[in-house]
């Protein structure tokens, strides 16, 4: 964690652990084109972007599927797609969705930074959620927290064929041979 706070790149590749999930994870207002590629590459591909339901709030971001209630439900939180207004071309490109992440993450902006719909999915995390570090979006955002104080942001993804809580020594094995932290936490 002290190499992170130290430089917030660092904290881009983060890897986390939780019960039959396994996840990078990294500072979505550090967010660069180079790390996201490194995500894409080794993860599912569906990169989320985890925010504080107040930031959510702040950036006029409901709900995708609002009566989804229970934190085990697949897209629990998650709210309607975006990109950014400005500084990026159609959003799909992995330039156009860090730029996205470092919007969403940024502790300025505002909604009308953001056009809808996008190409990012912003994930609300709710107090209590995050309090139990109850979702992978909740743990992901209490880390990077901790990492990048000073943003409000969590971009993450899935490693890809890495899903049964057995293989966690294939998840370390990857975060060994890429130079990243690994963090295993299922408690606050």
């Amino acid at each position: 964690m002290n190499a992170a706070r130290a430089d917030k790149a660092a904290a881009q590749a983060e890897l986390r652990s939780l019960p039959a999930r396994f996840a990078l994870v990294g500072c979505a207002g550090a967010a660069t084109t180079e790390q996201r590629a490194f995500l894409i590459r080794y993860s599912t591909g569906f990169m989320q972007v985890a925010l504080h339901e107040r930031a959510c709030d702040c950036l006029l971001l409901p709900e995708a599927t609002p009566s989804v209630r229970d934190v085990n439900a697949a897209g629990y939180g998650q709210c309607v797609t975006v990109d950014a207004c400005l500084g990026i071309t159609t959003g799909i490109s992995g330039a156009d969705r860090a730029r996205t992440a470092r919007v969403l993450a940024d502790p300025d902006s505002t909604a009308d930074d953001l056009t809808r719909p996008g190409h990012l999915v912003s994930v609300r995390v709710d107090p209590f959620a995050f309090r139990g570090r109850l979702t992978a979006a909740a743990a992901a955002l209490a880390l990077t927290d901790a990492a990048c104080p000073e943003y409000s942001g969590a971009l993450f993804a899935d490693i890809e064929g890495i899903g049964d809580p057995t293989q966690l020594a294939d998840a370390e094995s990857i975060a060994t041979r890429h130079g990243l932290t690994s963090v295993s936490s299922t408690s606050p």
